[in-house]
């Protein structure tokens, strides 16, 4: 390309020479001198912009292992992790590829044994687009890399939820989850001390109505094995979260161990019950009971009075009972007053 500008140069000086002897015909090829001088400029601009080949060093290049063998996992990343690449070509496609970024991705479709040497092949660098690029040669040109058997597990479904339902909603029955199981294949020393497959956590601040959520798998503390299914479905059944007080609940206390001499004050409570509308409207006050432990009474001394935490029992799930008072007080008669006279007779 170079030798025809200069082709054309001369061309354009003769043609220069031959109109300068004669005016007119200098007048009449004046189309044809500026022709001639733009094509060489052209073609010289053309010459300079022409790919120019180089050689580009690449560092730390990450390696990645595309592991196609289901019997073993990779126990941990290869050794090293990064590589150092040198390639030639185009200085065009070599900005590319810079810009674009590049890996060394190592194919193994079969594990021979659980420690494993490989040398590196300059046809798993990843060029992308830039086809016209050669490496030239890899460091270290061999790495290192661990296998670990996997095994597959069928394990139940945890599910995870956290915050609390708007104020007008409650809870009406327990969160379920379908399917209730997942398997899950990985290396054998994190996949059995797994007891169960943990899901996303889910946020109750977001329901507004009973409905059937979709939730992943929480994928995180299960780095590289496989779920299936990776994601489930939640049912979640909520109410309007309603208030019933109701009256008369005796506070009861074992007697026979505690004595007879002891009583309790108040010796009749009421109990708020909030929750869910068809649950708390449905409470059977006598399945419910209101008492004393008696822990709470031992070793309690004549004359003696002492505050003891009242229990309820009996409250249905997702309903929840608070007495008017959390604590009783209970007195043992002092000596030789009537209560306890009577009760050594």
């Amino acid at each position: 390309m170079l030798l025809l500008t200069k082709i054309l140069c001369v061309a354009y000086w003769q043609a220069d020479n031959r109109m300068s002897r004669n005016r007119s015909i200098r007048i009449r090829d004046w189309r044809l001198k500026l022709a001639a001088l733009g094509l060489s400029v052209f073609l010289w601009a053309l010459v300079q912009t022409e790919p120019r080949t180089s050689s580009e060093s690449f560092q730390r290049v990450p390696v990645r292992v595309e592991l196609t063998d289901t019997l073993w996992t990779l126990a941990g990343p290869p050794t090293p992790t990064e590589v150092e690449l040198q390639l030639s070509g185009s200085s065009r496609d070599i900005i590319r590829l810079d810009r674009e970024g590049t890996a060394l991705s190592i194919p193994i479709t079969q594990v021979g044994a659980p420690d494993t040497s490989v040398f590196l092949d300059r046809d798993w660098v990843e060029l992308g687009q830039s086809t016209g690029l050669t490496v030239e040669f890899i460091a270290p040109a061999m790495i290192e890399i661990v296998f670990e058997p996997t095994i597959t597990r069928t394990l139940p479904i945890a599910t995870r939820v956290h915050g609390d339902l708007r104020d007008n909603l409650a809870l009406a029955s327990s969160v379920g989850v379908a399917p209730m199981t997942a398997r899950v294949r990985g290396s054998e020393s994190q996949i059995s001390e797994l007891d169960s497959i943990r899901l996303e956590r889910f946020d109750l601040a977001t329901v507004e109505k009973s409905g059937v959520f979709s939730v992943a798998v929480d994928t995180a503390s299960l780095l590289g094995a496989y779920v299936f299914p990776d994601v489930v479905t939640m049912g979640l059944n909520v109410e309007d979260d309603i208030e019933r007080i109701l009256q008369g609940f005796s506070v009861q206390f074992d007697a026979e161990r505690v004595g007879a001499d002891v009583t309790i004050e108040p010796v009749v409570v009421q109990v708020r019950f909030s929750g869910p509308r068809s649950l708390v409207n449905t409470l059977d006050p006598s399945l419910l009971r209101v008492w004393v432990s008696p822990e709470d009474l031992q070793g309690i001394l004549p004359g003696e009075e002492r505050r003891v935490p009242l229990r309820l029992e009996g409250i249905p799930e997702f309903v929840t009972a608070v007495p008017e008072t959390s604590a009783v007080t209970a007195r043992r008669a002092a000596e030789g007053s009537p209560g306890a006279d009577q009760a050594l007779r």
